[in-house]
């Protein structure tokens, strides 16, 4: 009897931070800088669309720029479980990570501008570890991994030095990829259930992919096409984030 009534007393702190919670917010986060190359510049079967040589900048041949901002949704269920640790499942969607940038052909006047079309969706474990509480403040430290599938449209090249509609346009792509997070916040409890999380957090979601595939050519003389090879551009991003979290 004695032993019974010391495990139920050894139980009942850890059943009172056993909480199950949810948690929804979203984020505003800006992309590093970052360029399309290829996935082998050395490829020949098909070939690679820039090649290993030097561009016209001195730099290697490539499509500089980047992913720029974007909001952000995330959805998040997660359970506490120890007093300052709290593990967490995490699904956000980034909708606009559109590319904007420049490429550095030789031989080809004026501007070399690239644009494409982007998204990713991630999911990712992420464990908090909770620092303690200073007046009606909770700091954390996050950390956390998993996958990020990346959907890229159609990579435009746009070359107004050879013709009003002379482009190269290369084939999008689809790549899942492992992801990872860290993060810094504070919390707010506002009841007994209800708490507001702000934190700045960088995100590297691996890489993003064209596919191999056709290039369509367009020049003032004609429309061809020509089969290229991968290529790719890393994908990372640091913004802020703001949610709400519910336990139940």
């Amino acid at each position: 009897m004695k032993l019974a009534i010391a495990l139920a007393a050894l139980a009942l702190p850890l059943a009172a931070h056993a909480e199950t919670y949810v948690r929804a917010g979203a984020a505003y986060e800006h992309s590093s800088e970052t360029g399309f190359r290829d996935l082998d510049c050395s490829a020949s079967a098909p070939p690679a669309l820039f090649g290993c040589a030097a561009g016209a900048d001195g730099g290697l041949l490539s499509a500089q720029g980047g992913f720029g901002s974007t909001a952000a949704v995330e959805l998040g269920l997660g359970r506490r479980i120890t007093p300052h640790l709290r593990l967490e499942g995490l699904v956000t969607y980034r909708p606009d990570l559109d590319f904007g940038g420049r490429a550095n052909f030789v031989r080809t006047p004026g501007e070399q501008r690239v644009s494409a079309d982007m998204n990713s969706l991630s999911a990712m474990a992420v464990i908090y570890a909770d620092l303690g509480v200073y007046g009606r403040l909770r700091p954390f430290l996050g950390l956390g991994a998993g996958a990020a599938r990346n959907k890229v449209s159609d990579v435009r090249f746009a070359f107004p030095g050879l013709g009003a509609t002379a482009s190269t346009v290369i084939p999008g792509g689809g790549e899942t990829n492992f992801a990872w997070m860290a993060a810094a916040g504070v919390s707010l409890p506002v009841s007994s259930r209800l708490t507001l999380d702000v934190a700045y957090r960088y995100v590297d979601l691996g890489d993003v992919r064209t596919e191999a595939g056709p290039a369509v050519i367009t020049r003032t003389s004609g429309v061809r096409a020509i089969d290229i090879a991968p290529t790719y551009a890393d994908l990372v991003t640091q913004g802020v984030s703001a949610s709400v979290r519910w336990a139940f």
